[in-house]
């Protein structure tokens, strides 16, 4: 598998140099690059091409130790080193074309800037002469002889300067050494060390598969644990990096321990000349925008952190926190108390409380509880211990935290803050410690003559309780005793996420939709309340979605994903998520498996993914029951029974829906459609009309005849397009109105919900056949197939059903799909809770409309007809 390493994101190159050799306004390409990026590949595969055309191929290897050898690189072309230099370079050149057709000989020089001048000069040479044609590489910012560069300056070779790979590139390659895709954070992290250098990536794939951190789960790489600077990494990074002063070394030394590090501040610590050379030799880089200064490889970062002594390290940490004083902005603080921290300077209780507030802001919970943790030990203010308390609980530490919070007297806190120790313990007591009646019970008793912001505070945090309990219908009424003027930005945020899911459950789309607007309003203005930017976005994403506003859930949710960018990897895995979240709405079944994978070691760790786990992974059972995975379905659901948090009631007829569509993978369509009915039921008794409506238009994409009813209310309940749509649905179905199916299958599709649109035409196929319309059928058929292949290869008992050619009933249909997996009489009817009479007239009926007489036979005819539909890339 690791063996092949294919040339990736090369095409548009390897296409220019086919042109160019081909053509007669160059001699030939110089390929330049840095090192790694894939010069000498791309040379050595043109090269190949151009042999299998029939041209002539010579290879030359220019080395460092053969530079200092005259005509080093060339000496295997030549036993006779007496003359000048034009003689012996004519030499070579004659023994270099010997036994070739003018104008079919290709010289491919490897690595032209170690040339020695003589080789430069028989390379010059012959490239003056029109019958041949060279390639060559050369390095970036690498010194090559004058022979050489004048080569591209006299426009006698086309320069061509190759890039690292991009992001989407390295995807591509990594995907293809391993088989299967990298999952989000695989990939994240891969680009975040390689940035696009072939060689990095290459040396720490195969080091990571050997040391089995590179595993295959649920159709996607992950990379589990961190890499390590292994001796082979050391020595490709030295081999790259070449002999370094050690004032140059100084000042990439300083860089790494604190990058990015302010260019003013960096400028204050070095000698200016060794700055210079470290720029000039690409040691260190400089942001596109603004100064701040980077180490020019991150490989080359961990490589020289290995190398230093722990003592010169907290030397060096403690140089740059000291000249970092007065630096602005969240990271710098950040930076600055870590590098404090971790040196040999006494420990400094406001820079290290500043520090933990700005991790805190930043997402990086378990760097905020180190900074307050050592700023609490340092003397910090009772508010930094608070503060501690916020990040155990974020951190899943919950009995860490309760030991925090009884430390500190309530008196003592500010009354103004929401973040405080009656508010944390009633969070702690929900989430981390997973005892949601003990938290209400805080809340509860606090309530008790509790005025003003204090109270405010508290409905705030009750209304956050109703939603996630379930009880959307209670949350205005206990929101419209909240003064938002009272609530400071924290305070505000999770008020208004509240509401934004309550109005989204109880079918209110507009009203969520403009809370959740207001609600971004205060988080961008709030970086303490920056981790609250996660769920609002899913339950943004969630009100868009369920009201049939498909394409805007997906904007949003991939907008969320493009803000979570620079935030940490347990951040991105839920923006990615809920990319997952949006794209199952939509019906893209491949992006949504890819999206929803987040990994339970992960989740265990993190208050952010903690809580969402269980129901992204809900999700990820519907998306792979959907796509035909049933045993990856029933793992992911199993899973997410493991996690399932008690707080969270609300996701209730999630888990009943992915049952359902388990069940109806399985062909238990009577216990799919009952499981569906039950999560309708659940909804409908918790005011959560949205998820009512999604889940008996899931009873009707199962065959369900009886919802009609309920979801005609309901499209005078629910706002957003899906609502109508679902009740004509059930009608047409319950009629088995074929055309009216089709029309709504277009319109389905319209609305961005492309797995209905392809059951409706799966149903509309189906009805065309029984009415004997089979021109209709057809067309119906072969719509729904190619819908179900748009989606990333979409299985459904209404899109097996399009392809079955007998106008089968509903109930016939369901019988002759078991007798194709295999089942007896007796197993069906078991499944079915019918006799074993009903079922064998039943196949009885099937066989004779599908124009056999066995029953083998029909299992044959409706296997041959049932293979899922493959995906359409």
């Amino acid at each position: 598998m690791r063996d092949h390493w294919p040339l990736t994101g090369r095409d548009d190159e390897s296409n220019v140099i086919a042109e160019l050799l081909a053509g007669d306004q160059y001699r030939g390409v110089t390929l330049a690059g840095r090192a790694g990026v894939g010069k000498s590949r791309l040379a050595r595969d043109v090269a190949t091409a151009a042999a299998v055309q029939g041209w002539t191929v010579r290879h030359v290897a220019a080395t460092a130790t053969g530079r200092s050898v005259p005509l080093g690189a060339f000496a295997s072309w030549t036993d006779d080193f007496d003359g000048g230099p034009l003689t012996l370079a004519r030499r070579v050149i004659s023994a270099l074309t010997a036994g070739t057709d003018p104008g079919r000989l290709l010289v491919l020089v490897d690595d032209a800037h170690l040339l020695d001048e003589l080789s430069a000069l028989v390379l010059h040479q012959l490239v003056l002469q029109s019958t041949t044609r060279v390639i060559i590489t050369i390095r970036t910012g690498v010194a090559a002889p004058d022979a050489v560069t004048v080569l591209w300056k006299d426009s006698l070779l086309r320069r061509l300067e190759l890039q690292p790979l991009s992001r989407r590139e390295s995807d591509e390659l990594l995907h293809a050494v391993l088989a299967v895709p990298p999952d989000h954070d695989c990939s994240a992290r891969m680009w975040q060390l390689t940035e696009g250098n072939v060689l990095f990536l290459r040396q720490l794939v195969e080091q990571e598969w050997a040391a089995g951190r590179l595993t295959h789960e649920n159709g996607c790489t992950r990379w589990i644990g961190s890499p390590q600077v292994s001796p082979s990494l050391i020595d490709l990074v030295e081999h790259q990096i070449g002999a370094v002063p050690e004032m140059v070394r100084d000042v990439v030394d300083l860089v790494a321990v604190a990058e990015p590090i302010d260019h003013a501040c960096l400028t204050a610590l070095v000698d200016p000349l060794a700055l210079e050379e470290a720029q000039q030799r690409e040691l260190i880089r400089t942001a596109d925008t603004g100064d701040a200064v980077y180490v020019g490889h991150p490989l080359y970062a961990e490589v020289r952190l290995e190398q230093c002594g722990a003592i010169r390290l907290r030397r060096l940490r403690g140089v740059v926190a000291k000249a970092m004083k007065g630096a602005a902005g969240e990271a710098n603080s950040v930076r600055r108390g870590l590098l404090w921290l971790e040196s040999d300077l006494p420990p400094d209780p406001t820079v290290l409380a500043a520090a933990a507030s700005a991790a805190s802001s930043l997402l990086e919970f378990g760097l905020a509880e180190r900074l307050s943790r050592a700023a609490t030990d340092a003397g910090a203010a009772v508010e930094t211990r608070v503060e501690l308390a916020y990040n155990l609980l974020m951190l899943q530490k919950g009995e860490d935290a309760e030991q925090v919070l009884d430390s500190i007297a309530s008196e003592s806190v500010r009354t103004s803050a929401f973040i405080n120790d009656v508010i944390l313990r009633a969070a702690n007591l929900l989430w981390s410690q997973q005892s949601p009646e003990q938290s209400w019970q805080v809340i509860d008793d606090a309530l008790v003559g509790a005025t003003g912001e204090r109270a405010c505070q508290l409905w705030a945090f009750r209304a956050n309780q109703l939603a996630l309990a379930g009880r959307p219908g209670e949350v205005p009424a206990v929101m419209a005793k909240v003064d938002y003027e009272s609530l400071d930005a924290f305070g505000s945020t999770i008020g208004l996420c509240a509401e934004t899911l309550a109005l989204a459950e109880l079918g209110q789309t507009a009203g969520a939709v403009a809370k959740a607007t207001k609600c971004y309003t205060v988080v961008d203005a709030s970086p303490q309340s920056s981790f609250l930017g996660q769920p609002l976005a899913e339950f943004h994403t969630f009100a868009l979605s369920m009201a049939g506003y498909i394409d805007e859930a997906v904007e949003v949710a991939g907008a969320h994903l493009r803000r979570s960018q620079e935030r940490p990897a347990t951040a991105q895995s839920v923006a990615t998520a809920i990319v997952g979240f949006a794209a199952l709405a939509a019906g893209d079944l491949q992006a949504a498996r890819a999206h929803l994978a987040v990994r339970p070691a992960d989740a265990d760790a993190n208050f952010v993914l903690a809580n969402s786990y269980y129901r992204f992974q809900l999700l990820l059972a519907q998306t792979l029951a959907r796509m035909g995975d049933l045993p990856g379905a029933e793992a992911a659901f199993r899973t997410a029974r493991e996690h399932r948090r008690p707080a969270y009631v609300y996701v209730e007829s999630s888990a009943l829906l992915a049952e359902a569509w388990i069940a109806a993978g399985h062909q238990r369509m009577d216990d799919a459609r009952r499981t569906a009915w039950a999560a309708a039921q659940f909804a409908r008794d918790h005011e959560q009309f949205a998820r009512e409506l999604m889940c008996l238009q899931t009873a009707v994409q199962f065959g369900d005849t009886t919802a009609a009813d309920r979801l005609t209310e309901l499209a005078e309940i629910v706002e957003g397009p899906r609502a109508g749509l679902a009740a004509r649905y059930a009608r047409a179905v319950c009629t088995d109105d074929s055309d009216e199916l089709d029309v709504l299958s277009t319109a389905f599709e319209a609305m961005g919900d492309r797995l209905a649109a392809a059951d409706c035409s799966g149903h509309a196929a189906a009805a065309h056949r029984r009415a004997d319309r089979r021109g209709s059928a057809l067309t119906s058929a072969e719509r729904a197939g190619r819908l179900a292949a748009a989606c990333g290869g979409a299985v459904s008992p209404a899109i097996i059903g399009a392809r079955l050619p007998a106008p089968f009933t509903q109930r016939e249909r369901e019988i002759a799909v078991l007798v194709a997996q295999g089942l007896s009489n007796r197993q069906i009817a078991d499944t079915m809770s019918l006799s074993v009479r009903t079922v064998e007239g039943h196949v009885y009926r099937a066989s004779c409309k599908a124009g056999v007489t066995r029953r083998s036979e029909l299992a044959h005819v409706v296997r041959n007809l049932t293979d899922p539909v493959p995906a359409r890339l």
